[in-house]
């Protein structure tokens, strides 16, 4: 279990990525913004696989709804702004790339790429740098299960297998591919299993629970640490809102499905075991610095 110092950045980190999540949304929808990557129903695994991780030594190669690990990290709410209105400041691309595209050197991310989930083998490349230079480096490798079925991640998987490389898989499974159905996409819904097959363990946990994402990223960290290789955490989860800006889930998803959707939102669950009136404190603080910090990115120069 976190420990309450814990759950309060936890909490801190989430409500403050909820905060500018709707604000880049609203942005969009008013044509202020290009594009904008919602990662409401997901905030649980970022930021519970980036509690554990260390500055400076470990390193993330992210999936696109990983705002929350992103915050954690200690990327500032204003520099995610100057990213999203892909400004010339913006010290992610410089303007250069779509909104979720991070990258930050400082920060130890490794920079996300269009095509998905390229990041995946850039994540063990980062992983064998580490174990090559014995810097003591772990690698989180996140993507999405739509990604999880290119060939990039099968070789990716099984290279970090062989070589018992520093890294943990991290599958954000919200049962779509953009508008398409997990079904339609592989067979065996329970994708831990596929580690059996690359000899590594494998184990599928509640995504939207904070404290489990974060005790068993802890345990998969430590583990490839000590120079026992990778794990892969299936992370179950849901995708509140459309896939991107550009999306209409309302074709692909029935109002029955949208209605119940939020029904395990991380925020309220993570919510629940804090003090109320801190939430509430945070929450309001979140919201202000979301404001301020589109405010801010907006008027900077393009």
């Amino acid at each position: 279990m976190l420990t309450t110092e814990e759950r309060q950045r936890a909490y801190r980190a989430m409500s403050l990525a909820r905060a500018l999540d709707e604000k880049m949304w609203r942005l969009a929808r008013a044509g202020r913004a290009h594009f904008a990557v919602p990662c409401a129903g997901h905030e649980a695994v970022a930021i519970g696989y980036a509690l554990h991780l260390e500055p400076g030594r470990d390193y993330v190669a992210p999936h696109y709804r990983d705002l929350g690990a992103m915050l954690v990290l200690g990327m500032p709410p204003r520099d995610v702004m100057l990213h999203f209105f892909a400004k010339r400041s913006d010290p992610n691309a410089g303007g250069h790339q779509p909104y979720a595209h991070w990258g930050s050197r400082k920060l130890g991310i490794l920079s996300q790429q269009g095509p998905q989930p390229n990041q995946v083998t850039h994540g063990v490349g980062s992983a064998w740098a580490s174990k090559y230079t014995r810097d003591g480096g772990v690698t989180i490798v996140a993507y999405g299960d739509g990604g999880a079925q290119k060939g990039e991640v099968h070789e990716a998987m099984n290279f970090a297998a062989v070589h018992a490389l520093p890294c943990v898989f991290i599958v954000h499974r919200n049962g779509y591919t953009q508008s398409v159905r997990s079904t339609l996409e592989y067979k065996e819904q329970v994708l831990s299993k596929r580690a059996i097959g690359y000899g590594i363990p494998g184990i599928t946990i509640d995504g939207a629970n904070v404290e489990v994402v974060a005790a068993t990223a802890k345990e998969a960290i430590e583990r490839a640490r000590r120079g026992e290789g990778p794990t892969l955490i299936d992370a179950v989860c849901k995708r509140f809102m459309p896939n991107t800006s550009n999306d209409d889930d309302s074709i692909y998803r029935s109002a029955e499905e949208r209605a119940t959707i939020r029904d395990r939102d991380p925020l309220a669950l993570l919510r629940a075991l804090v003090d109320p009136e801190f939430a509430v404190a945070v929450d309001a603080e979140s919201a202000q610095v979301a404001e301020d910090a589109a405010t801010w990115a907006e008027e900077q120069a393009a």
